[in-house]
């Protein structure tokens, strides 16, 4: 995660938080990063069977009057909707 206030936030200032999905599986960077599908087996660990892919989220906190005071980037690893 990657994070910082680009100007303060004081005691009793209203904040909103507005999530942006900028990239998601293997488009993030060129790389390859989507995991596929893998048969379970004995010494497989919990969740190995489990398709999943990476979300690249665009955090934006702004204040009462609009202006951000923070911004921040989140990698989340979700499961994939289509099992097959």
């Amino acid at each position: 995660m990657d994070s910082r206030f680009t100007k303060p936030v004081y005691p009793g200032a209203t904040i909103h938080v507005k999530f942006t999905v900028k990239a998601s599986s293997s488009r993030l960077s060129g790389e390859k990063v989507d995991q596929e599908k893998k048969p379970k087996t004995a010494d497989s660990p919990k969740g190995a069977d489990i398709a999943s892919g990476i979300v690249k989220f665009l955090v934006d906190m702004v204040d009462e009057t609009g202006e951000t005071v923070a911004i921040a980037t989140i990698l989340t690893m979700v499961r994939k909707m289509d099992q097959d």
